[in-house]
């Protein structure tokens, strides 16, 4: 079985065997932002003009056929190079998502984590987590640390990417484990993808203070699977 954290522009994967993959979004993100701009140039005078009104739907449905073809070509490419794997997927809910900043919740509305599950259960098995805390819990203990980009955990000393410490909770919630210093250890002597890192000396002790630090992602490019799949890139 392998994970994945959906973010605005990544799908981050764990699986101790295969490690951290992240798939690049990018694009996708682009494509949604480009017509965004376009619409809201047009949107003032569209309600005085009705050739203005067909322009916007037009940019709509564009917007919405390249994005599906994106979605598509990459559910492919994952399916076909995690094939056999039971894919695990946070069950997230946009509606609970919102808060008071435009910006974000206009990043959020633009996401497309339902379509993307809902292609890959065509293609894999797929299997709905539940996503909370799954970010801001350490996946070596059970400590619950503030939003940022580096999880650092003030308990066990693990500096982590927060993307990749959700994956890890969500790995050990799909196995029906629960997050422990000794299980984390074992998770990443079979991954091999954090270096142990040394600090000051403890009080009453002369060994150091460890922590684990960790390796960068695997990226999962379309280029290198799309020519295997026999599917061209936009």
């Amino acid at each position: 079985m392998i994970v994945w954290d959906c973010n605005e522009k990544s799908l981050d994967g764990f699986n101790p065997e295969i490690g951290w993959v992240r798939v690049d979004l990018r694009k996708l993100f682009h494509i949604h932002r480009v017509c965004e701009l376009k619409r809201r140039r047009l949107q003032s005078e569209a309600s005085r003009k009705q050739s203005l009104r067909r322009v916007l739907e037009k940019y709509s449905r564009r917007e919405r056929n390249r994005a599906r073809d994106f979605i598509h070509k990459t559910t492919t490419v994952i399916a076909e190079a995690f094939k056999g794997y039971v894919h695990g997927f946070e069950d997230l809910n946009k509606e609970k998502m919102f808060n008071k900043s435009r910006t974000h919740n206009r990043n959020v509305a633009k996401s497309d984590w339902k379509t993307i599950i809902g292609l890959m259960s065509y293609k894999s098995r797929v299997r709905l987590l539940n996503p909370y805390n799954s970010s801001r819990r350490c996946s070596s203990g059970i400590v619950n640390v503030p939003k940022g980009a580096l999880y650092e955990c003030k308990g066990c000393g693990l500096k982590i990417d927060r993307q990749l410490n959700a994956c890890i909770n969500l790995y050990l919630q799909m196995e029906g484990l629960s997050p422990s210093p000794k299980l984390f250890v074992e998770l990443m002597k079979r991954w091999g993808g954090f270096t142990l890192t040394g600090g000051e000396a403890d009080v009453g002790s002369d060994e150091p203070v460890r922590g684990f630090e960790a390796c960068e992602p695997q990226g999962l490019s379309m280029d290198q699977y799309l020519s295997i799949l026999s599917l061209e890139p936009q």
